[in-house]
């Protein structure tokens, strides 16, 4: 009784804050079905795209491509030693591993295209700029989830082997290393399908890649050339998933490979990255970047008081509220779609033609960049928050569907197809055999989506598209430095929160579940 009392106070609380988010982002229904045609007339422009403008897309696609590889190189490899340095067995002076994971946190708070944006100020414009933006958010999250495997590893052979007179670094790389490393190469390889997204992006700020091209096409109206550059992007998109998915079979387990061809994968990778530095170059040494790093980082230690006390709403707190409803409605509305497509797309529970036709789908929604939604949705709505909450919708749907998509290939499908022999129907069947074991798995899911979305948001301010990030990048971009660490500071705030939040009920949940 007990039980089901606090449930309907928390369906309760939870409709209460989507119908106050919905309130404050100025969400429309009827708006919505009256211009959302207007969606499409953008997308309709781009069909069909102009194949002769291929070969033009091509080397800043290459560039792109090489952005990522480099970058998620780079951040794999200083990641997972940062993590080592900050596991609590490895490193168990917590005077040194406090603050370094305080920095991590901060760092990995911050939009890659925020840090690109950045790095163009320390080393100048062009892929140096993105790859340095994507090395540096890479090594964050990396490091975050490899001391987080570190510590939740078995550390009992390890300290076994100290005991014996093993040095605790021997004994570390002997035992704890070798169980977290196949995990953390399938979150590197995660990774590089997010930073090839990212990487398509960042030359709107002058980072390099494919983004400088896309954003002149779309100033210019060319939607056809815009059509062939996503075309492009959505083939690169579909590899780099067949690739990713096929080397995470290997490191599982679920593919054995011989020695020769263990052999010829590594020297295709090394070769790879190797050749993703060919397009970098190095910055001018005339002191205008340490000039610009000194700027920033006064900024960031003496932020604008004014703005974080102001309570108007141009002030950080009304910012982040307003970044915070557009976030959460985003991650709702796309919890729903990707909820739907996890089905549709399973190979488990639809037939294979089908489960492959949501897939492509699903992949397409993927590709297209969040500043090419957030222009098509202003089209439906003006410039806006509500326009920001459609666009994280789609922009969720993707990282949200495939993570629940694993969650269904693990799952036990015994009590499903019991179901269905006695004659329940299917959508019966998935809802009381299927959903009490996808519920956990989906909840971590929406919640880190919803972390995303939270930094994510920022990006929205290219387009107008409501929150905190358009007064963040035009301080960015007129060195008012002041107000940018007033805005930084109020983001990772924000983020923190949200996160700690998040944390407890992940606690909660496990505790419920053993008990």
């Amino acid at each position: 009784m007990r039980y089901s009392l606090r449930r309907t106070v928390m369906v309760l609380l939870f409709l209460a804050l989507t119908i106050l988010c919905g309130e404050s982002a100025g969400v429309s229904l009827s708006l919505l079905l009256r211009r959302g045609v207007r969606f499409f007339d953008i997308a309709g422009a781009m069909i069909p795209p102009d194949m002769s403008y291929g070969r033009i897309v091509l080397a800043p696609l290459w560039a792109t491509v090489q952005m990522s590889l480099a970058g998620t190189g780079i951040g794999a490899v200083l990641g997972l030693v940062g993590g080592s340095f900050a596991s609590a067995y490895l490193n168990p002076h917590a005077w040194l591993r406090v603050p370094f994971k305080a920095v991590i946190h901060l760092i990995r708070t911050i939009p890659a295209l925020i840090l690109a944006l950045l790095c163009t100020f320390l080393v100048g414009l062009g892929t140096l700029a993105g790859t340095l933006a994507l090395s540096i958010y890479t090594t964050a999250v990396m490091a975050r989830m490899g001391y987080e495997d570190m510590e939740n590893a078995d550390q009992k052979a390890a300290k076994a082997l100290e005991a014996a007179g093993c040095g605790r670094l021997r004994a570390f790389i002997r035992t704890i290393l070798p169980v977290v490393l196949a995990g953390y190469l399938i979150n590197v390889l995660y990774m590089l399908e997010a930073n090839v997204r990212h990487a398509a992006i960042l030359g709107y700020v002058g980072a390099g890649g494919i983004g400088l091209l896309l954003n002149e096409r779309l100033a210019w109206r060319e939607y056809s050339e815009v059509g062939m550059i996503l075309l492009l992007l959505y083939g690169v998109v579909i590899l780099t998933e067949g690739v990713s998915e096929w080397l995470c079979q290997v490191l599982s387990g679920k593919r054995h490979l011989s020695r020769t061809e263990k052999t010829v994968l590594g020297l295709v990778l090394a070769g790879l990255f190797l050749s993703s530095f060919q397009t970098l170059v190095l910055p001018d040494t005339d002191g205008k970047g340490i000039a610009a790093a000194a700027a920033m980082v006064q900024g960031i230690i003496h932020p604008d008081w004014s703005m974080i006390c102001s309570l108007a709403h141009d002030g950080v707190p009304w910012l982040l509220y307003e970044t915070f409803c557009i976030a959460f409605l985003g991650t709702l509305g796309g919890t729903v779609i990707a909820a739907w497509f996890s089905f549709t797309a399973s190979f488990r529970l639809f037939p294979a033609p089908a489960a492959l036709a949501s897939r492509l789908i699903l992949l397409l929604i993927r590709t297209v960049p969040v500043f090419v939604y957030g222009l098509m949705w202003i089209r439906v709505t003006g410039p806006g928050p509500f326009a920001g909450v459609l666009t994280l919708t789609l922009c969720s749907v993707g990282l949200l569907a495939k993570r629940f998509l694993i969650a269904i290939d693990d799952i036990h499908l015994e009590p499903y197809r019991a179901c269905r022999v006695m004659g329940v129907s299917a959508v019966r069947s998935i809802r009381w055999a299927v959903l009490p074991q996808l519920g956990p798995r989906y909840g971590a899911a929406i919640l880190y989506r919803l972390d995303i979305n939270l930094r994510d948001a920022a990006i929205l301010g290219l387009v107008g598209a409501g929150g905190i990030g358009t007064p963040l990048i035009l301080a960015m971009m007129h060195y008012e430095w002041a107000a940018a660490g007033a805005l930084l500071w109020g983001m990772v705030g924000m983020v923190t929160v949200v996160e700690i939040f998040s944390e407890w009920l992940r606690k909660k949940q496990r505790i419920n579940n053993m008990s």
